[in-house]
């Protein structure tokens, strides 16, 4: 599970480079809050899982999880009062970015007890 969400980082990444070389900083920093779930989870999970061999609880990537969600929730919130200067898109992109953002994250909940047998 880590290196699939390593993998959607670098696609969100690449999106983001996508943006900065179109001349569209405002957008590309706005994509950025987008990355902190796949990142947080996909860096700790393969540390803990991978490299170092440990066995983990239910507790880890729930605690990883909700705080790395929580953190691009209000990053979202921020940037969008920030880099977006019409109302009428504000709206839209909160919606679409904490929709994404909870949507990756809930898929993230059940894979990981489905793999831990909870």
């Amino acid at each position: 599970m880590p290196s699939e969400c390593l993998v959607v980082a670098l696609i969100l990444i690449i999106l983001v480079f996508g943006f900065f070389r179109a001349r569209r900083k405002n957008w590309g920093y706005a994509v950025l809050p987008l990355t902190v779930v796949p990142v947080v989870v996909g860096v700790v999970m393969y540390i803990v899982a991978d490299i170092l061999k440990k066995p983990y609880s239910y507790m880890l990537p729930l605690g990883l999880i909700v705080g790395s969600l929580a953190v691009s929730c209000i990053w979202i919130g921020i940037s969008s009062m920030i880099l977006i200067k019409t109302k009428k898109l504000r709206v839209p992109y909160i919606g679409a970015s904490v929709a994404f953002s909870l949507a990756f994250a809930f898929l993230l909940l059940v894979q990981y007890q489905i793999e831990l047998g909870i």
